[in-house]
């Protein structure tokens, strides 16, 4: 039963009630006065309200019924909704987990395809490496040069003294390159010391030379000055004199 069954069940025991609770008819009414009687209001209601209560009793009591019948089937169909929707969520729950373990075995087949395709990698570089192997055995063995084992020995001996004489030389050629630089440095570094002991020297000359040409000049002001002073002493002598003889001639 759904809620909508059950609120119209509800709607008609409340209608039912409502009809059932009604007052007492004209009929009835008018039976129990009798003709050319008339009730007051206190009688009327008065004779009427026995009835009424009882009904509204019964009434009450009746929706109580159905209304705790009407919970009791509400409550039974939420149940069953709950239970419900909890086989549904753990039917999906079932299905997730499903999935999942397929997808953790795809993984796991992944893995393993990956592995066997690593191994099977190695071991066709292996065959490779045989096939490469066997095709020099046989072009070996089909050539007319080849002087056998013994002078692949001696070649390669040959070969390999070759190759250490090429490594001395080069090696004797780093040195010897190695020393030719030290050296050019070592007479960079005295060239420079020299231009520098040069350029010293030469400043100081230029200081010495420039101190003896300072007490030159100093003497020859001296004895300018000196010259001077003697020349006018002479000059003043002869004035003094030429006076003197002006005053005799007078």
């Amino acid at each position: 039963m759904t809620q909508s069954e059950s609120g119209s069940i509800l709607f008609s025991s409340r209608s039912n009630i409502l009809s059932e609770a009604g007052l007492p008819s004209t009929s009835i009414l008018s039976s129990e006065m009798g003709p050319g009687e008339d009730l007051s209001i206190s009688e009327l209601s008065l004779s009427v309200r026995p009835g009424g209560v009882s009904n509204d009793n019964d009434s009450a009591i009746q929706y109580s019924d159905e209304l705790g019948r009407t919970k009791k089937v509400t409550g039974k169909l939420r149940d069953e909704k709950l239970h419900h929707d909890l086989f549904v969520l753990r039917k999906l729950n079932a299905a997730v987990t499903s999935f999942n373990d397929a997808l953790r075995d795809v993984g796991s087949q992944n893995e393993r395809v990956a592995t066997q395709l690593e191994q099977t990698e190695g071991l066709l570089n292996k065959y490779v490496s045989i096939v490469s192997e066997s095709e020099e055995f046989a072009r070996l063995m089909f050539d007319d040069e080849w002087q056998g084992a013994e002078a692949d020995e001696l070649m390669i001996a040959q070969q390999q003294r070759e190759a250490e004489r090429i490594a001395r030389e080069e090696h004797a050629a780093a040195a010897q390159r190695l020393q030719e630089r030290l050296e050019q440095e070592e007479r960079e570094r005295v060239e420079q010391k020299e231009r520098e002991q040069a350029a010293k020297e030469k400043q100081e000359r230029a200081k010495a030379s420039g101190g003896i040409r300072g007490v030159r000049g100093t003497r020859a002001s001296m004895r300018t000055t000196r010259g001077m002073s003697r020349g006018a002493t002479s000059s003043s002598a002869g004035r003094g004199s030429t006076t003197r003889g002006l005053t005799r001639q007078t």
